[in-house]
């Protein structure tokens, strides 16, 4: 179902669903790599009030796509259509959203570039479920040099690729803490996710510039050890509720 398709404007505006969807199509004439100012809202609003954030506030696009395609899912392009970024972000695991009577899906795109084309489609499902993601943004400040991050049920870690970490560490269900380079943890990534972007070009890259997708399969903490730096060091995890 299309949601929005336009160019020319820099948001737009608040989307109400009133039919459920398991995952967006997020279609951009920019290339992934130069998608920057662009911010994502999603959010379940239930008629009896308990309301459910899916991205908690706003939050990047391209961490937002990031966080939804890595694993089993690619970003693509089509050059027929002038898109060059082309995403399927999954809402809910099994199904499309349950909207009971009165919910609805709020969706917001804001930070567009007016020069250029943004294509928002909803995936529709013969079945509907419960099992919802939401996504949480955590970070470092610049002067921060040891912290770390419960990430006990969460599947996605989306980190910086900042030359400022010097080592990640890893503390596992059963009690084992296992200590990774950034050079390892982004060799793992893709070696488990080789083909993460195929361009309108037909490239295809495993890997990004900026970021590092990590799975989290049974980690409760991340511990992050880095030098003072100029820079705050971002991290955004995907759970499963």
């Amino acid at each position: 179902m299309e949601i929005y398709k336009a160019s020319g404007s820099t948001t737009t505006g608040t989307i109400l669903l009133t039919k459920g969807i398991s995952a967006f199509v997020i279609g951009s004439s920019v290339p992934f790599e130069d998608l920057s100012t662009e911010t994502i809202r999603v959010e379940i609003e239930r008629a009896n009030g308990s309301n459910f954030e899916i991205t908690k506030g706003t939050m990047s696009l391209a961490d937002f796509i990031l966080a939804c395609t890595y694993g089993e899912d690619a970003i693509t392009a089509d050059e027929s259509r002038s898109l060059k970024t082309i995403a399927v972000c999954e809402i809910s695991a099994h199904g499309a959203v349950h909207l009971f009577e009165k919910d609805v899906i709020k969706v917001t795109l804001a930070g567009l570039k007016s020069a250029q084309t943004y294509v928002l489609n909803g995936i529709e499902e013969p079945e509907t479920g419960t099992e919802i993601y939401s996504f949480e943004r955590k970070s470092m400040a610049p002067d921060d040099t040891n912290k770390d991050f419960n990430v006990a049920g969460f599947d996605i870690l989306i980190l910086d690729k900042s030359a400022d970490i010097e080592e990640v560490n890893y503390t596992f269900e059963n009690g084992r803490t296992v200590k990774y380079t950034m050079f390892e943890l982004e060799a793992m990534s893709a070696s488990i996710d080789p083909v993460a972007y195929v361009n309108e070009s037909g490239n295809v890259a495993s890997r990004f510039a900026k970021k590092i997708q990590l799975p989290l399969l049974a980690v409760n903490n991340v511990n992050i050890r880095k030098i003072a730096g100029r820079d705050v060091v971002a991290l955004i995890l995907r759970n499963q509720l």
